[in-house]
């Protein structure tokens, strides 16, 4: 809407695409629905929009070709792993004249989820793979979002420890923030997916949750609160959409459902797993209050939660852990209800407190959807990033010499771009090869040569 020429390049998550998807390489965004693979936008304004497989995603090269016929005037890497992958793109154009300035959003601060994941698997081998990546990105960049003012500090700790600190840096801004952000479309409540179903009646007080559950959610906290919530009341229900996520956690889910099976409240417990998309919004129309619970740990100290916007905007309550600087922001603004991390006893007190209060709880889910609308809009939560799109420029230290040096992580980088070059080279001998077997195969004398030879194959045969 801006005006500017948008080239995107998306990664098509494996667990929601089917096993055989091919990239869709597509032209005008707005005419994607057309195309034979699953799936339909609409977009006001036509842009160029790949979805690509995840070894298209990570193949430098390919992405080397649409970025040199493209002619971009910057990069925008949008959350940490594609991040990671515009660094490596950015860094194999490092010294042909052809690298632009490059922004890296960190949708939330990558080695706190490192933390969170290796404390689940009892294992701490995943830190250095994200860090490894982080590094990449942090190096390279030019400039940062970050997904909470919080997230911004604990970055200038990493971009120290980079070097990226310096003298030719000095009173520059690194991070700018950039929070979840919320569409201005309404919700629709297209059909009844709640009440008169599963056993719950239009009376009923019903607990929703909708998305995954991540290594950071406290299961333990949220079934206890629950269940004795359910004890003292039970018109109390807890509907569930959502569940495990295979790229990141297959232990948290299944642990609540083998809680829930053992309890003798099991029946108030609806679990729905995860669902169609399109039918998610409907729950937001039929339950009471959306909880949100978080373990009180770095990676939810630092982050935020779209969840939580998604419910504000459809216009219903919010109950959440007081962790992360939006849940905050709810409590500072009575725009919604927290709870201390970690305190069943302090849930189950404010679960029963809504139950017997939800006049109180339309009149805080109106405030929160006008003050979300106001502050959290598209248009407010992009402004850093359309600013500098005006005028993408590197940052101060771009090509400068650097003192802190991890000699480790700088011989990995440079491995990486020995690599690719060598994929470049093998890749245009290839060509080269095959095009110098089209030239031969045409040949007059290599077609007769091979006639000869068939013949002769053909006599050998009979005899």
């Amino acid at each position: 809407e801006a005006g500017h020429s948008l080239c995107v390049c998306n990664y098509a998550i494996p667990s929601a695409y089917k096993d055989n998807f091919k990239s869709v390489f597509n032209k005008d965004f707005r005419n994607y629905g057309s195309s034979k693979n699953e799936g339909s936008y609409n977009a006001a304004a036509g842009f160029e929009y790949n979805i690509l497989s995840s070894i298209d995603f990570e193949d430098i090269l390919l992405l080397k070709g649409i970025y040199e016929r493209f002619e971009p005037d910057c990069i925008v890497g949008c959350s940490f792993y594609p991040s990671f992958i515009a660094s490596k793109l950015a860094a194999y154009f490092e010294n042909s004249g052809m690298r632009k300035p490059f922004w890296a959003d960190l949708f939330g601060h990558v080695m706190a989820e490192a933390q969170a994941r290796a404390f689940s698997d009892g294992d701490d081998g995943c830190l250095f793979h994200y860090w490894n990546s982080e590094y990449s990105i942090i190096s390279t960049a030019d400039i940062f979002s970050c997904v909470s003012g919080r997230q911004g500090y604990a970055l200038a700790g990493e971009l120290g420890a980079a070097g990226r600190l310096n003298k030719y840096s000095s009173g520059y801004e690194f991070a700018v923030t950039v929070p979840c952000g919320m569409p201005s479309e309404e919700f629709v409540h297209a059909k009844n997916v709640i009440r008169g179903k599963n056993g719950i009646t239009g009376s009923d007080f019903v607990v929703l949750w909708t998305g995954g559950y991540n290594t950071w959610t406290d299961v333990e906290t949220l079934f206890e609160g629950l269940e004795n919530a359910m004890k003292a009341n039970p018109s109390v229900k807890f509907v569930s959409t959502g569940g495990e996520i295979p790229e990141q956690d297959l232990k948290t889910y299944p642990r609540f459902l083998s809680m829930i099976e053992k309890s003798p409240y099991r029946d108030n417990f609806i679990m729905k797993g995860w669902i169609d998309g399109q039918d998610v919004p409907n729950y937001y129309f039929e339950a009471d209050v959306g909880i949100n619970i978080d373990k009180d740990i770095y990676e939810v100290k630092l982050g935020s939660k779209n969840r939580i916007l998604d419910w504000m905007r459809a216009g219903l309550a919010v109950l959440s852990s007081n962790v992360c600087e939006l849940t905050d922001i709810m409590q500072s603004r009575s725009i919604g209800y927290t709870f201390r991390p970690g305190d069943p006893v302090d849930l189950t007190r404010i679960i029963l407190k809504l139950a017997s209060n939800r006049q109180m709880l339309k009149e805080t889910a109106a405030r929160a959807k006008k003050y979300g609308l106001l502050h959290f809009s598209f248009d407010i939560t992009a402004a850093p990033l359309l600013k500098w799109a005006k005028c993408p420029s590197f940052a101060p230290d771009y090509k400068k010499e650097r003192k802190i040096i991890l000699d480790g992580q700088e011989a990995f980088k440079n491995l990486q771009l020995i690599s690719l070059n060598q994929q470049e080279m093998i890749r245009q001998k290839d060509e080269r090869i095959r095009e110098l077997e089209a030239r031969l195969h045409k040949n007059p004398v290599y077609r007769f040569g091979a006639y000869l030879r068939a013949v002769s194959v053909k006599t050998v045969r009979k005899k």
